[in-house]
């Protein structure tokens, strides 16, 4: 019980740290997931009643991982929180991810910039959740697959 109590608190401290949010955990619906050959994931409801995701590897991620990853476990992100607060952090990336692939080109719009924001460099990864599909998979390694961890539903109702 202890090690959960501290797991619980070094995700709040992780949060707080790395992604300038306070968070307070209220159940960890699954912990230490894997999600790829040297990547854990932390499926988390706050006392607010949000789900969020916590995703670290040992190697590079990028945003197109954390994506990918969110997808293959069955879920649907709402938003993917940028490292310390920083709101404009994938648009400042991938920017200049496009001036260094196209010096003279001028970005003229969205568009242009999608790919790029998806090099973004995201490790660890914190993303807030809108679905759970009724189930959360995990990844195996030895049969390099996706298969089922857990049971669970969620949906994230939408008031105006």
């Amino acid at each position: 019980m202890n090690d959960a109590l501290l797991d619980d608190l070094a995700i709040e401290k992780t949060c707080k740290e790395r992604f300038d949010r306070s968070i307070d955990v209220a159940e960890v619906i699954v912990r230490g997931l894997p999600a790829g050959v040297a990547t854990r994931a932390t499926l988390f409801v706050t006392t607010k009643g949000q789900v969020f995701l916590l995703v670290a590897s040992q190697s590079g991620l990028v945003l197109d991982d954390v994506r990918k990853i969110v997808h293959r476990m069955q879920c649907e992100a709402e938003v993917f929180v940028p490292p310390y607060g920083e709101q404009d952090y994938f648009d400042r990336i991938g920017r200049a991810k496009f001036k260094a692939m196209f010096p003279g080109k001028p970005i003229l719009g969205e568009d242009d910039l999608r790919y790029y924001k998806n090099l973004a460099p995201y490790n660890p990864a914190l993303v807030q959740l809108s679905r759970i599909k009724g189930e959360i998979r995990g990844f195996e390694v030895e049969s390099k697959t996706w298969r089922k961890a857990k049971d669970y539903a969620y949906s994230k109702i939408k008031t105006s």
